[in-house]
């Protein structure tokens, strides 16, 4: 079929093992029936348990395996899913789990019905395998692949083929390469404690132009806004007396944007003292705002990974020495290959390793198993 990421006829896919292998037919199933779409572009639509009896002897590329199992109440099933390939490809990018969510990811007119969905995944393949093949692929990345090839998994023979990886083109990566990301992160080091910070105040009409500034010329004036960024300002200036902090209590409406009225005077006063400002929560989502409100202040990324971060309980992030354990267990436990491979794309891309409400995407746990993630 046209835009298919596959050859129209069978082909040697590159492995370990090697393969040659026609497209899979395309599933997507939907609360009363599926569609079917055939390696010839032919489409059919079919009730659940018609799907459900080819699935028990075709592979199928779908998106969320998982989810379409339980439509078609199915234990498990044996496919190609798209987030798989997307979780590969962009480790630590946002999409939502469906073909429209696809597409929309991608730059792909969006699906409108079922019949639409189902060729839309082919174009998701095959952007994403084309992004592969545009990307500088790295050793880390082919050995990602290679080991996830050794356990079967089904997209692996495209991915290695998108990198260049050939049989009788380099030697094969070692046992776990790709895998050992405790060795590739920058490591922690704790350092001499900073110097005092300074104690210069923070003019309210500094704050007032300090908003202004990151609002833009272009935003709407919002005087109470001005006036919460002003009052804030008071709770930082110099102590009095020690152990005794200033204190505001302030309030504002909804939609008056409170969080860019205490990020004002808080970034001046984090830059005139050479000192961290910590602005605390009760919500991880209140975390997420703040931080995206911040792009304004910082909006290159690499100064904002310098001068931003979020911190929470540990429980919230991947721990390195449990991950490690899991490569170590694989020999005996070959079916985690490919949960692994996909955690080990992400850890290497992420931002921070915040598993819950960073850059992790929420449902891949519900495809490689939350033992396993």
């Amino acid at each position: 079929m046209s835009g298919s990421p596959f050859p129209s006829e069978p082909h040697a896919s590159v492995s370990p093992r090697g393969s040659r292998r026609a497209p899979p037919p395309v599933l997507v199933a939907g609360l009363a029936g599926a569609t079917w779409m055939s390696a010839d572009g032919e489409i059919e639509d079919l009730s659940l348990a018609e799907a459900a009896r080819r699935c028990r002897t075709t592979a199928v590329m779908l998106c969320h395996a998982p989810a379409t199992a339980r439509r078609l109440g199915r234990d498990s099933l044996d496919a190609y899913d798209l987030l798989e390939l997307f979780a590969f490809v962009r480790p630590a990018g946002f999409c939502a789990p469906s073909p429209h969510g696809l597409a929309t990811a991608l730059g792909l007119n969006p699906p409108s019905d079922a019949q639409t969905a189902a060729a839309s995944l082919h174009f998701a393949a095959k952007a994403l395998l084309g992004e592969l093949a545009a990307q500088n692929s790295d050793a880390e990345a082919v050995g990602t692949a290679w080991n996830m090839a050794a356990a079967g998994w089904p997209w692996a023979p495209e991915v290695l083929a998108a990198m260049g990886f050939a049989e009788g083109r380099g030697k094969a990566p070692r046992v776990g390469q790709g895998l050992n990301i405790w060795e590739k992160l920058p490591e922690w080091e704790d350092e001499a404690p900073r110097p005092p910070s300074g104690h210069h105040a923070v003019d309210p009409g500094a704050a007032r132009r300090r908003l202004a500034e990151l609002l833009g010329p272009d935003a709407e004036s919002r005087p109470q806004q001005a006036d919460y960024a002003s009052a804030v300002s008071q709770a930082l200036a110099p102590r009095q007396a020690l152990g005794e902090p200033n204190l505001v209590l302030a309030e504002a409406g909804t939609g008056i944007g409170k969080t860019l009225g205490y990020i004002a005077p808080a970034s001046l006063w984090a830059e005139r003292n050479e000192a961290p400002v910590w602005i605390s929560t009760f919500t991880r989502n209140l975390q997420h705002q703040i931080d995206g409100e911040l792009d304004r202040l910082y909006p290159e990324p690499d100064r904002k990974m310098e001068n931003v971060v979020i911190r929470k309980g540990r429980e919230n992030y991947l721990c390195l020495l449990n991950f490690q354990e899991a490569v170590r267990a694989l020999p005996t436990a070959p079916q985690d290959t490919v949960a692994v491979g996909l955690m080990a794309r992400w850890a290497a891309r992420s931002r921070d390793g915040d598993m819950v409400g960073g850059d992790f995407p929420g449902w891949l746990p519900g495809l490689v198993g939350r033992q396993r993630t």
